[in-house]
């Protein structure tokens, strides 16, 4: 049987290279790329594959989103994460997003074509050190926290968090706490390490054109 493979990562060279290993095998069929998670997303409703390989850290939408988002939308499709990180959170995060593997970038090309086998026929593919148990209760995180998390991760003190989002500086806390125990964090390193890794920087643009806007509004002549 033919296993049509859909690939997402946001580096051309890493989107070529494993393109043209996952073309080389005679029982996989490559049907697509994609360069961020929205664009992976599209593109699993489009092509319909049987797997896609997808990137845990990409612009636009991370792959956490995305895998959540394609098992949604095309439930018969498995996703086979591909991450530089090997860390617990990651992984339990793609596998409550849906995805039935998880592969570190520094193992060999060889195991990533096992793991497609592998998913593919219904197993489930995890790092050789598997990730802390999940948490019952643990649930992706929700817009305003996300909010908290990009701003943290520029370098934002929680008062200045505070005044971005017009909340109170306990009320940071309470979401930087919330974020750590929903992904099994111990520090506010580690959650900044998380942040950066999965784009959550991004956030900052939006805040910023956020205080702007209302600056205008409020210099504007009644």
């Amino acid at each position: 049987m033919t296993i049509r493979v859909l690939l997402a990562d946001d580096h051309t060279m890493v989107r070529d290279a494993l393109a043209g290993m996952l073309r080389a095998e005679e029982d996989i069929e490559f049907v697509g790329v994609a360069s961020n998670g929205l664009e992976a997303v599209t593109q699993t409703q489009l092509l319909r594959p049987d797997v896609v390989v997808l990137d845990v850290s990409m612009p636009e939408m991370n792959g956490i989103e995305a895998a959540a988002c394609i098992r949604k939308a095309v439930p018969s499709c498995r996703v086979l994460a591909l991450s530089a990180l090997g860390d617990a959170c990651f992984v339990n995060q793609m596998v409550e997003a849906g995805a039935k593997g998880y592969l570190v970038k520094s193992e060999s090309v060889n195991s990533l074509i096992q793991a497609v086998r592998h998913v593919h026929a219904g197993g489930m593919w995890l790092p050789d050190n598997p990730p802390l148990p999940l948490r019952a209760n643990r649930t992706l995180l929700s817009r305003r926290e996300r909010e908290v998390l990009g701003l943290i991760a520029v370098g934002r003190r929680a008062s200045q968090i505070a005044d971005d989002l017009g909340v109170a500086v306990k009320t940071v806390d309470t979401y930087r706490r919330r974020m750590m125990h929903k992904l099994g964090l111990q520090s506010q390193t580690e959650l900044v390490r998380y942040a950066v890794a999965l784009g959550e920087t991004r956030v900052l643009p939006l805040v910023d054109a956020q205080r702007a806007a209302t600056a205008a509004i409020k210099k504007k002549p009644s």
